[in-house]
């Protein structure tokens, strides 16, 4: 089963990007960068002096890593790139997004995008977040297949599995 990890503010969320073959989410945003563990939940490093976007390749959508990703290349995705993360592990559990819906009472007059978390039989759909205020950028699993998250403009919400 999955574990929630915990849900953190992140003003102004750009980007995101998975370092290849582990759980460590890249975090780019107005207030700098991050890099999350996903396993955890624990921030484990974070840029809030230098300007991310100097070294942001526009063209490809990477980012040099830094700290303990330090010099490995990031893919990202959220405003700035299509969300190109992974939306099904090799055993079948699957992230999807709603149509836009009304949102629950009192809000029921604005329409949100509900995410779930569906087992492989298809028989678990698990409510995980909904867009409301804030815009959704990306959300996908890493490719080992151990965590996922839901990045929002205004935050980011991380699982592992237990």
């Amino acid at each position: 089963m999955w574990k929630n990890n915990g849900t953190y503010t992140v003003s102004g969320l750009y980007n995101v990007g998975f370092a290849s073959g582990r759980d460590l989410i890249l975090v780019l945003s107005a207030q700098g960068q991050g890099i999350f563990d996903c396993t955890t939940g624990l921030k484990v490093a974070s840029d809030y002096k230098s300007d991310w976007w100097d070294n942001y390749n526009q063209t490809t959508n990477t980012i040099a890593g830094f700290d303990c990703l330090q010099n490995i290349k990031i893919h990202t995705c959220g405003l700035y790139n299509p969300d190109n993360l992974l939306k099904i592990t090799q055993d079948g559990w699957t992230l999807e997004v709603s149509e836009p819906e009304p949102d629950y009472m009192p809000f029921e007059n604005y329409l949100v995008q509900k995410i779930y978390l569906v087992s492989p039989n298809k028989t678990d759909r698990i409510f995980i977040t909904n867009d409301g205020p804030c815009e959704l950028r990306a959300l996908g699993f890493s490719d080992t297949g151990n965590s996922f998250i839901v990045a929002l403009s205004c935050e980011i919400i991380i699982y592992s599995r237990e």
